[in-house]
């Protein structure tokens, strides 16, 4: 009787074995740092995982679904159990109020196989993106009362050319202002009578 007491004891603790392993799984962030070259690096230290792997989310709002994941680069050091996640410094994207997410903050999450067995908060200060208040689109519509003139005159001995803008003041008077350049040829082939023309068209 003694020897099956002492089996099932045994056997009990085998079983337990792996949970009190993930139990007492721990992940720390140790240290973050930015760099010049628009990265984020942080360095956690770990212990308690068989075989550990680590991945950043963000703390959302709303619970945030598995895919929520930020893209991450890890490098495992399991000598001195560290590991470094290097994320590019486009955090604050997460935190803006028209993202899905609504991220309050990013935490660091170490899976043993594919388990989730610890968790910790990664203390970095993420800057809150300027709200962007978008002007109402553009109409589409001018004013009216400005218009466009234009025309071109080719002879044989004249080569004329006008450009201007006019501005109605009423239906009966309109302002024109436009710019005059003729040329003449071939007797007078180097000059030309440039000059800036104004006019009234008074209607009736």
């Amino acid at each position: 009787m003694m020897m099956w007491r002492t089996a099932l004891a045994l056997m009990a603790l085998v079983v337990l074995a792996p949970a009190e392993v993930r139990a007492t799984a721990t992940v720390a962030v140790t240290s973050v740092e930015r760099s010049d070259t628009g990265a984020v690096r942080i360095a956690v230290r770990y212990d308690g995982a068989e075989a550990p792997s680590f991945r950043l989310t963000p703390a959302c709002k709303p619970t945030p679904p598995a895919s929520w994941v930020v893209a991450a680069t890890v490098t495992m050091e399991p000598d001195s159990n560290r590991a470094v996640l290097e994320v590019e410094d486009d955090l604050a994207s997460f935190m803006d109020r028209h993202h899905p997410c609504q991220a309050r903050g990013f935490n660091v999450q170490m899976l043993d196989w594919d388990d989730v067995v610890a968790s910790t908060e990664v203390p970095i200060e993420t800057p809150t993106p300027r709200a962007f208040n978008a002007g109402p689109p553009p109409s589409g519509r001018t004013d009216p009362r400005f218009g466009v003139a234009g025309y071109r005159v080719r002879a044989p001995q004249t080569k004329m050319s006008e450009a201007g803008i006019t501005f109605a003041f009423t239906k009966r008077i309109t302002l024109n202002l436009s710019y005059e350049r003729t040329a003449y040829a071939p007797l007078m082939r180097h000059d030309h009578d440039d000059g800036i023309l104004t006019g009234v068209k008074i209607g009736f």
